[in-house]
């Protein structure tokens, strides 16, 4: 796991709040006490009066908390440095920049500095008449009752759904009083447990505390603080699911700080802690919810998933859920209401769009069917011989994907040997359960080509499949009424230049053209399959000492493409994989 960073002296919070704003019409800041407000929230902006919302916090956790200013959320918030506490002078100019005649509520997270900072400022608004009330957010379940007596739970997940809902609560005219209750109820209704692989890495700091390779923590904060559990070895994510839903849930007597029921109308929040990619993040998310509805009967009313607070780039998740049931009635309602908050990265829906995911299923479609070609082409092939040829060739594919995979490292994103043994596998099943029409020339080769098509994907799929499909044409035009070597000779021809059309790799472009077109060519004059398998073999070495200029191998730098040297030059794994597949299918012919 990498943890080099960007050269920087740490001065990156107000930039990043400038930034922000530049991003988002409607913010103002106040640069010099890292400030962010809403524009139109301001005294004298002309907008209605309403409880506004002030908040914030160390940075380090975007998009909260400035991602939470927007219409519909939060109206103010102060930044302190990376995972340090604002001073009591920024948050009380937050609490200035929107001060109401309805008044302030301030939401700020359970940790010591926060709590005595913003409870300083608060105590100072109120000195100077404003009406202020303060909740603080305490979701994580990591720590027990027992050992967390008298610090209580730390903010995590849950301060999100507070910005969101308490924000909504203050746009629908809720006096302060209410407002304050409902993001009191969200907190308490709330539970949160976290999951890191390792520690983040702090911007002009040297990273320290990293893990062992094989370890990880359950209950990990955001201020990178360690976790209450360390464990081994790296788990997939169902099992790590595993562990930490019964947390969350409570199942633990001395964590069981919220009531789930499956009756309950329950909000889910799969938050990336700021170093997972979205890819899974999406996963995970699916995870938790099969695994709550699967095993603990609980659909979840409300599911949202991305990057809402996070620890920097820490390379972990959270899972958050909220017992909406209990939290109050309204509780759903505020949840759907729209934000302008950029950190609310989730699509407005109204409840009726949520309705189809009710019962826990997600809405599918069954796969598009393929149109079958039905209309033999007269050129028969013997089916045994067919398949004996076919197993041929994805043996020889399967015994060459560790050196075609080992190339595609160094030379791409290293998948070309597994896409060709995923091509392989979908053959063989359809072989083995008598799927391919290899009675018939034509329409056996358009079997291959969409079975290709489905299990390659890729680049290297698309050729394949277009090649064959072209080739199944020039057979079912060959006028042939048997399968020969003949009959693949006239046909391969017309295969390549339709080939051609779609892709712009010639021989010479270090692909698996440099293979392909020799054994055309060589076909095509004549000189037999034998001697067309050698020229693709030959076309492959040659791209051992060939520039790639098209496909990904384009992009890698001539350092990583000379690892080889010693051995002659990389050649292009795609052209080592077809000229292997090609020698086997010639061999296995017999010729």
């Amino acid at each position: 796991m990498s943890h080099k960073q960007f050269k920087s002296d740490g001065n990156i919070v107000a930039p990043y709040l400038l930034g922000l704003a530049r991003s988002n019409p409607g913010l103002t800041v106040i640069e010099h006490d890292r400030v962010v407000f809403r524009t139109a929230s301001a005294p004298g902006a002309g907008s209605p009066p309403k409880v506004t919302l002030v908040s914030g916090g160390g940075s380090g956790h975007e998009p909260t908390h400035a991602g939470f200013v927007g219409e519909g959320a939060l109206d103010a918030i102060a930044a302190g440095a990376i995972f340090a506490s604002p001073s009591t002078k920024q948050i009380f100019s937050a609490i200035k920049a929107v001060e109401s005649p309805k008044g302030t509520l301030i939401i700020v997270k359970n940790y010591t500095g926060d709590i005595i900072h913003f409870g300083l400022a608060a105590e100072r608004a109120k000195a100077a008449g404003m009406n202020i009330e303060l909740v603080a957010v305490g979701d994580d379940v990591s720590v027990g009752k027992k050992k967390g007596s008298l610090v209580g739970r730390r903010g995590l997940g849950a301060t999100v759904l507070v910005h969101k809902i308490a924000g909504a609560a203050a746009a629908h005219g809720l006096e302060l009083a209410e407002v304050a209750k409902v993001a009191q109820s969200v907190v308490d209704n709330s539970a949160t447990i976290a999951v890191s692989l390792d520690h983040c890495t702090v911007p002009g700091h040297k990273m320290e505390n990293i893990l062992g390779a094989g370890e990880y923590e359950i209950g990990m904060g955001i201020h990178n603080e360690p976790g209450t559990q360390k464990c081994s070895p790296l788990p997939s994510i169902p099992e790590v699911v595993e562990k930490m839903l019964p947390l969350v849930l409570g199942e633990d007597e001395d964590r069981a700080f919220v009531k789930f029921e499956p009756s309950d109308d329950v909000v889910l929040m799969v938050n990336n802690m700021g170093g997972m990619s979205n890819l899974e993040i999406g996963y995970a998310t699916e995870v938790v919810s099969e695994h709550l509805i699967k095993k603990y009967h609980i659909v979840p009313k409300r599911t949202i998933s991305g990057t809402f607070i996070t620890a920097l780039n820490g390379p972990g998740f959270g899972i958050t859920l909220m017992n909406a049931s209990k939290a109050g009635s309204d509780i759903i309602k505020f949840f759907d209401y729209p934000t302008t908050a950029s950190g609310w990265n989730q699509t407005y829906h109204n409840s009726r769009d949520w309705d189809v995911l009710a019962e826990g299923k997600v809405p599918t479609a069954p796969p598009l069917k393929h149109l079958k070609n039905h209309k033999r082409c007269g050129v028969k092939a013997d089916y045994d011989t067919f398949a004996k040829i076919l197993k041929a060739g994805i043996a020889r594919i399967n015994e060459v994907e560790p050196k075609v995979t080992w190339y595609d490292t160094i030379a791409g994103d290293g998948d070309c040997g597994t896409t060709l043994v995923s091509g392989g596998e979908a053959l063989s099943k359809a072989i083995d359960e008598h799927s391919l029409r290899l009675e018939d020339g034509a329409l056996g080769i358009e079997d291959i080509a969409y079975i290709v098509e489905d299990s390659m994907g890729g680049t290297s799929g698309g050729l394949y499949s277009i090649y064959l499909s072209a080739l199944a044409k020039g057979i079912r035009e060959s006028g042939d009424s048997q399968l020969t070597a003949n009959t693949f000779k006239k046909a391969s021809k017309s295969a390549l230049d339709a080939l051609y059309k779609y892709t712009r790799a010639r021989p010479g472009f270090r692909t698996l053209i440099d293979a392909l077109e020799p054994f055309v060519k060589t076909l095509n004059a004549g000189e037999g399959p034998r001697a067309a398998a050698k020229a693709a073999y030959d076309g492959a070495e040659k791209t051992k000492k060939m520039d790639a200029l098209v496909g990904r191998a384009s992009y890698v730098s001539k350092e990583e493409m000379s690892k080889l040297d010693d051995e002659g030059g990389l050649p292009d794994p795609g052209a080592v994989g077809l000229a292997a597949l090609l020698d086997a299918l010639v061999t296995a012919a017999g010729y």
